[in-house]
């Protein structure tokens, strides 16, 4: 019972002392003129000190834990200490706010990651976690700020920093990975993505282990057709198209490998998921497809559906587009499951955009690719470059091939005089691959 007492006495001597120590701050810092310098260097020296009196709690608090505004959502972590006259002032002196902001909202997050380590929330905490997360985010928001990866939840209930989680968009994955990489599903993904987490669609990478080619099933049938498609030239003059419509410029991009490339349906893909550090997440999933860049074959799973693998050979082409990739992929499954000669006016009658290039110049390309003759290389080569220079605008060719390399020259009212040496040193098909810098001194 004594020791009780002295207790007791102790702590109302403790608290008589603080209220002595607010009412010399209230008379220094609030009552008397004070410098903002003066008054930053008082709460920089108490805010992370427990100092703030609480008489529901009967305990001190930090001032950046206790708030005047009601905090639930922080629990037993945080207090609410309402603003009263004079007390209230010393407290917003050392520190207190009245409601929490974006760093008080990292730092209780923080506090929770630190405290459960690897383990996953109690029930209460969990719930804490998610309206921290949706106040943080309304927050951000509010201020027009983003957070570069903040503690986040996984599905597993543990709080991770963003760049070690991934958003489940692609749920065929799901399963097959740990749940502490994915994001919670109550969790904002556009918070995530705000906080740089990853996509498991975009940013883990399939690797093939085991690839078997189908035999005898209608996918091959399929798979023989849309190849045929692919390497014409009317699938690579529609594709170009497709980019122009969604970039609304011409597309730098080679996509004439097209013309070799093959299609073959699979009868089993089966992938190891890798992380960029090229760590592994999982191993011998279920794959769709494979692209081989050095055979450049298409491989696509099989299936008793059409649809599905057409559907999976026009997301395996888009893939290699890169930053030409497509974001609408059903006018690209209509024209590989079209007729070549049909895919100009199936693109028109989905209003495709047109590209820039006449389509007398295309006929005239057309003409020439048709009467490509390997052992007339040269007589070729001087075809296809009157077809070009007319496109452009000239006419009235002089030739002149009596050296090694064909000369062209030739002028217009409207086009300055030009001569051009056309050399074909070597060439195996009749389509002529430019680079840009040769595309650029044309332009010029």
């Amino acid at each position: 019972m004594t020791d009780e007492i002295k207790t007791i006495k102790k702590g109302m001597d403790t608290l008589t002392s603080v209220k002595a120590v607010y009412k010399y701050l209230y008379s220094t810092f609030v009552e008397s003129p004070t410098t903002d310098e003066q008054r930053r260097q008082v709460k920089e020296r108490f805010q992370n000190r427990k100092c703030l009196w609480d008489e529901f709690t009967d305990k001190f608090w930090k001032p950046i834990h206790a708030f005047q505004n009601d905090v639930p959502f922080f629990g037993s972590r945080r207090v609410t200490i309402p603003f009263t006259h004079r007390t209230g002032e010393v407290y917003e002196l050392l520190g207190q706010k009245r409601s929490p902001n974006v760093e008080d909202y990292l730092d209780f997050l923080q506090e929770l990651a630190s405290e459960y380590k690897n383990i996953p929330l109690n029930k209460e905490d969990f719930n804490y976690a998610i309206q921290v997360l949706q106040r943080l985010e309304a927050q951000l928001s509010l201020e027009g700020r983003s957070v570069k990866n903040l503690p986040v939840l996984t599905a597993n209930s543990q709080l991770r920093l963003a760049d070690q989680v991934f958003i489940a968009d692609a749920p065929w994955h799901k399963d097959y990975i740990d749940p502490n990489l994915i994001l919670h599903s109550q969790v904002s993904v556009k918070l995530a993505k705000s906080a740089g987490i990853f996509s498991l669609l975009r940013d883990a990478i399939e690797r093939p282990m085991e690839v078997s080619t189908a035999f005898n099933t209608k996918g091959n049938d399929w798979c023989q057709e849309w190849q045929s498609t692919l390497n014409s030239r009317e699938f690579i003059s529609g594709l170009r198209r497709l980019i122009f419509h969604e970039q609304d410029s011409e597309p730098v991009v080679d996509i004439t490998w097209l013309t070799t490339a093959k299609v073959l349906p699979a009868s089993l893909i089966t992938v190891d998921l890798l992380l960029k550090d090229e760590n592994r997440m999982a191993s011998k999933i279920p794959g769709i497809y494979y692209f081989d860049k050095f055979k450049i074959i298409f491989h696509i799973i099989s299936s008793d559906s059409k649809f599905i693998i057409i559907c999976y050979l026009a997301e395996s082409i888009n893939n290699q587009l890169g930053q030409y990739a497509l974001k609408n992929l059903l006018p690209l499954a209509s024209i590989i499951d079209a007729e070549p000669r049909n895919i100009k006016c199936l693109l028109d009658e989905l209003r495709i955009k047109s590209l820039s290039i006449d389509d007398n110049f295309l006929a005239s390309l057309a003409t020439l690719e048709d009467s490509f003759d390997l052992g007339k290389v040269e007589k070729w080569g001087q075809q296809w470059a009157i077809a070009f220079y007319q496109w452009v605008g000239y006419s009235n060719f002089i030739q002149d091939n009596t050296q090694d390399a064909y000369e062209l020259s030739s002028k217009t009212l409207q086009l300055p005089e030009i001569q051009a040496t056309v050399k074909i040193s070597s060439v195996r098909s009749s389509l002529i691959c430019l680079q840009e810098a040769e595309w650029s001194k044309i332009a010029q």
